[in-house]
């Protein structure tokens, strides 16, 4: 019988999110992910973060990842991670400001946005009713 190994208390639940550039070859789109995946993993193992679930966009569009975004913050208001991981923002994203908008959902919903190029990416903004700086919406 395998033992279970305690998580740590530090440990962050996240949803992978996979999304190569293809947008005709599917099994060049799953080799891109394949190798995404592994470099997202080994990032997961250092920094304490343990991959809930592993999503792919394959070679659908911009139209298509904003749904799988909409869909993994459902997933984590039900509990099932605190935080997303992708190799970079870009790579869900069709431009800077596209990238920006899904940081600031993820953020506005409560959760974590970890890329492993760019590492945390969240919002320090002024909140006239707090008073105060606030990071991402708390």
């Amino acid at each position: 019988m395998r033992r279970k190994i305690p998580s740590k208390k530090n440990d962050i639940k996240c949803i992978v999110i996979l999304s190569s550039c293809e947008k005709d070859d599917w099994d060049k789109a799953k080799k891109k992910e394949d190798k995404q995946l592994s470099y997202i993993n080994t990032y997961a193992k250092k920094h304490h973060l343990i991959p809930m679930e592993i999503v792919r966009r394959g070679c659908f569009g911009p139209m298509e990842m904003n749904r799988i975004l909409h869909n993994v913050i459902k997933k984590m208001d039900s509990g099932k991670a605190e935080a997303i991981l992708v190799a970079n923002a870009l790579s869900i994203s069709s431009s800077i400001s596209d990238a920006y908008l899904k940081v600031g959902k993820v953020a506005q919903a409560g959760y974590r946005f970890i890329s492993v190029d760019e590492g945390e990416l969240y919002f320090k903004l002024f909140n006239p009713e707090v008073g105060k700086v606030v990071e991402n919406g708390n």
